[in-house]
């Protein structure tokens, strides 16, 4: 059968990009020639959107008493501040080509790639963990199965499949047909729901908020966040606003329509807090003319491409640090991933308010790092006189120490966040701390600001900031083993 132009390059985009390539110190810059269409980062911005994150996150407004306009409102203003971190950070992809933990190396030293990296790992792991115990969760509920931690970690194993043998064919299906069958089914119970609910329902809610306005929309922010946002943007062209469509196109499907898709479930199913798996159910019945086994099929292949974005992140991590070794291999990273993924994925129903932990570490952590390289790459170069080489990435044995400044400002900022949310061991309560991650963010990008520029005015400057011992020097005798 003849395929058109635009079915065989995206057939050839979906081919590179399992392959995930330009990973490593030798060969780590993606060249312009490779760079993708915004169609392409269009129809896979909205498959990631598409997923069950965003309705259990409607699920969960619901259960704190949000009304609809409430639970919508949440997502969008969490939608509007992702998109003003997303785009510098998507642009310091652009403009380098290079992945989040390889501009780590360049940027924050040895000291701050290896730190990096173990974030990088950690919050994805945990993301990994989430998607796949609630993926067990959901066949409980259809099926009556049972045994979530069991079948959850044998998921997250399952999982690394597309980003170890390179397949194309669950990512196309998901991307062409499954993601447009759930945002359609979607959109047919949020309308279903409009003329079963009652409007004082829709708008007042159902009582008793649990959970702060503010709170709301931060645990909106760490549901959409990824933190490695250059890890997918190099592939893209290098302009600031060039990734908006695809961007505000996808949280209209994920935090406007499924957060709505969530919280519609919930209401309709009457179903409790922690009964997600049939709630479900009763939706695949309410609205999906009760074929449980196509809602098994849905959720399962959309869940399986989704995270593969999650294992991409823990990967190119884990190229970072290993990919330069004699011998190496990039499947010897994937199932090294995988078995770390299914080490959380056991641990996760252990931990209390997994979900909300997960995205609230998600939303402060990683953007953090990112928010003081997008100082460093575009602001820094303005006012002292140093200028960091980006063209090459140095290897483990040429890279400078640490950037101290840019290292104790994610700390310090990452601290204050954590302190925000509640999450630092032993705190008994939560402050009223506004947008905790944001504040994290802008307190970052100040701090390093003010410190690197301090540091950039004394004589041991490139020392203090992390630069690369042999910056003219093209980058590293590490062997490409991707």
């Amino acid at each position: 059968m003849k395929t058109t132009g635009r079915s065989t390059d995206s057939a050839a985009a979906l081919e590179r990009g399992t392959e995930h390539d330009y990973s490593t110190s030798r060969t780590g810059v993606v060249p312009l020639a490779e760079r993708r269409s915004r169609y392409h980062f269009l129809s896979l911005w909205i498959t990631l959107a598409a997923g069950f994150t965003y309705l259990f996150l409607g699920f969960q407004y619901h259960d704190a008493g949000y009304s609809l306009v409430k639970a919508v409102g949440a997502g969008a203003i969490g939608a509007i501040a992702y998109l003003i971190y997303a785009l510098p950070a998507a642009y310091l992809g652009s403009t380098t080509g290079q992945t989040h933990a390889l501009l780590t190396r360049s940027i924050l030293g040895r000291v701050g790639s290896a730190l990096v990296t173990v974030l990088l790992i950690g919050i994805a792991a945990g993301w990994t963990a989430f998607a796949f115990n609630l993926l067990a969760t959901l066949y409980d509920g259809l099926f009556g199965w049972g045994h979530i931690v069991v079948i959850s970690v044998v998921l997250a194993v399952v999982g690394i499949t597309n980003n170890l043998f390179g397949f194309t064919g669950i990512a196309a299906f998901a991307r062409y047909l499954v993601a447009p069958l759930m945002i359609l089914w979607m959109l047919y119970l949020v309308i279903k729901g409009f003329a079963e609910i009652p409007a004082s329902v829709l708008s007042s809610g159902t009582g008793g908020d649990t959970l702060p306005f503010l709170s709301g929309i931060g645990v909106a922010i760490g549901s959409v966040m990824w933190g490695n946002e250059p890890d997918t943007w190099r592939y893209g062209k290098p302009k600031l606003f060039w990734p908006a469509l695809p961007m505000l196109v996808a949280f209209a499907v994920g935090l406007v329509l499924f957060v709505a898709g969530g919280w519609m479930m919930a209401q309709l199913s009457k179903a409790g807090q922690f009964d997600f798996g049939p709630a479900f159910r009763y939706t695949v019945e309410y609205s999906l003319f009760g074929v449980l086994a196509l809602g098994a099929v849905v959720a399962t292949v959309l869940q399986i491409a989704i995270n593969d974005g999650n294992y991409y992140e823990m990967v190119n991590a884990g190229q970072n640090a290993l990919g330069g070794v004699r011998g190496w291999r990039r499947w010897y990273t994937c199932l090294l991933m995988a078995a770390i993924a299914a080490l959380f994925t056991w641990w996760f129903p252990s931990v209390e308010d997994g979900f909300f932990k997960v995205a609230s570490w998600s939303s402060i952590a990683l953007p953090c790092v990112t928010v003081v390289m997008c100082v460093d790459r575009f602001v820094l170069p303005r006012l002292i006189p140093a200028r960091r080489p980006m063209d090459t990435i140095p290897s483990w044995r040429t890279a400078g120490v640490a950037n101290w400044p840019g290292i104790a400002a994610v700390l310090i900022a990452v601290a204050f966040g954590a302190w925000g949310l509640g999450l630092l061991p032993g705190q008994a309560s939560i402050p009223s701390a506004g947008l905790p991650a944001v504040e994290a963010w802008l307190l970052a990008g100040i701090l390093y600001t003010a410190l690197a520029w301090a540091a950039g005015r004394g004589s041991r400057s490139a020392a203090l900031l992390g630069f690369s011992r042999e910056p003219q020097a093209a980058a590293e005798s590490d062997t490409d083993n991707g």
